[in-house]
């Protein structure tokens, strides 16, 4: 099993950096699964509180969905109504259901039930996972902190092609606004970290201790920051610059470094210590850059998702919403590594449950990609870093009534 954060090797996860090249998919992405095709729906433990409290986060952004959108699934259209029913109906099913044969057999006869095509049309799905880092962080460049987290500047434009006549699978490219009035690609990794080309211009937010604690924010889109006198705060994406990601981990893979499969998030991190004249050059070889904004910590200490809806561990994934709707509620098995709250590995297992589409992500592209949430602190970092594997992804949707007109 590849470790997941071989974000910064293969697989980055959802926190807005594009994924390792995915060809384009084709066909159907969601096909409705014959009764006799039916996987069992059995969760691989037996707390539900977790699943109660994403489908209420589904819930209150469907209804801020206008109720006459039509949300695609396979060959049929529904509205939000017919989402938010199915987030109800789970909860009831949770809350009311006394054995696990009752629940299988009552989710059975409520839903639709379609699976995912995946990655090769035949159900394949790789699932990853991503964390809320806590980092360490002040306020003023200091000696202790010199590494800079900045704010989305603002000659940065956005340029509608398809307004130009001009899409060709992108619709949109993001570059800055010169002087002369011309607009040309963005600054590169290399530009704003080893050319300094933002340093100076006020668009500082926060500044860290450890390059690599920056690109690992780059890579998990949000963490927590804790400052010298306790207080912490939310730091969250809030743009990028546009350029294509490009693995670090891989980079030093196809340099001979390190073999495909033996590379970890440790042993780069040790690495680029090791070699601190080398580390700027390595980091810069992925060019993609990711600004931020600070914010108050959510009260449940979670970062928001792509729904504006606070993300609940193990319950939430990210999806790709061009061919699985936000706010769906999914169930999905792969194997999963089990940690404890020390962040040590005991085991990697079967790993069978419900979960809701609360995010998207620049790596999770097609419909046979997948990132679970895993929340935050060292047993999440542990199970994000340690989740890649194959699996499948079924979605449901609440069987319509009887037609009454």
């Amino acid at each position: 099993m590849l470790s997941a954060i071989l974000f910064l090797v293969l697989s980055p996860a959802a926190a807005q950096v594009p994924a390792v090249s995915t060809p384009a998919f084709t066909g159907p992405a969601l096909r409705l699964v014959a009764d006799e095709e039916l996987p069992r729906f059995e969760e691989s433990f037996k707390s539900k509180a977790g699943l109660i409290k994403a489908a209420r986060k589904a819930i209150k952004y469907l209804e801020t969905l206008p109720q006459g959108k039509a949300i695609r699934v396979a060959d049929r259209d529904y509205g939000p109504a017919q989402l938010i029913d199915g987030a109800k109906a789970i909860v009831e099913l949770a809350q009311k259901a006394k054995t696990a044969d009752e629940f299988d057999e009552k989710v059975r006869e409520g839903f639709d039930v379609f699976q995912s095509a995946g990655l090769d049309g035949n159900g394949r799905v790789v699932f990853s996972s991503y964390y809320q880092p806590l980092l360490r962080a002040s306020l003023k460049k200091t000696a202790a902190y010199p590494y800079p987290l900045y704010r989305r500047p603002k000659d940065m434009v956005e340029v509608d092609l398809a307004a130009f006549g001009k899409a060709n699978g992108e619709t949109s490219l993001l570059g800055r606004l010169t002087k002369d009035g011309t607009v040309v690609p963005y600054y590169t990794r290399a530009d704003i970290d080893r050319r300094k080309a933002l340093a100076g211009k006020g668009l500082e937010i926060a500044w860290l201790k450890d390059r690599f604690d920056a690109l690992d924010l780059h890579i998990q889109g949000s963490a927590i920051l804790k400052f010298p006198d306790g207080k912490e705060r939310l730091v969250k994406y809030a743009g990028t610059n546009g350029k294509t990601y490009n693995s670090v981990g891989l980079t030093l893979v196809k340099a001979g470094v390190f073999a495909r499969d033996e590379i970890t998030h440790d042993k780069l991190r040790e690495y680029l210590r090791a070699n601190p004249d080398a580390e700027s050059w390595i980091l810069a070889s992925n060019p993609r850059y990711v600004f931020f904004e600070l914010a108050p910590l959510p009260e449940d200490g979670e970062p928001f998702g792509a729904t504006e809806q606070a993300l609940v561990p193990a319950r939430s994934i990210a999806v790709d919403p061009a061919f699985m709707p936000l706010g769906g509620l999914y169930f999905f098995s792969t194997t999963s590594p089990q940690t404890d709250k020390d962040g040590r590995l005991l085991a990697t297992a079967e790993n069978a449950r419900f979960a809701f589409g609360l995010d998207t992500g620049g790596a999770i592209k097609s419909p046979g990609r997948v990132d679970i949430y895993a929340g935050h602190g060292p047993q999440a970092a542990a199970t994000a870093r340690g989740q890649w594997a194959d699996g499948r992804l079924y979605l449901l949707v609440k069987k319509l009534p009887p037609r009454e007109r």
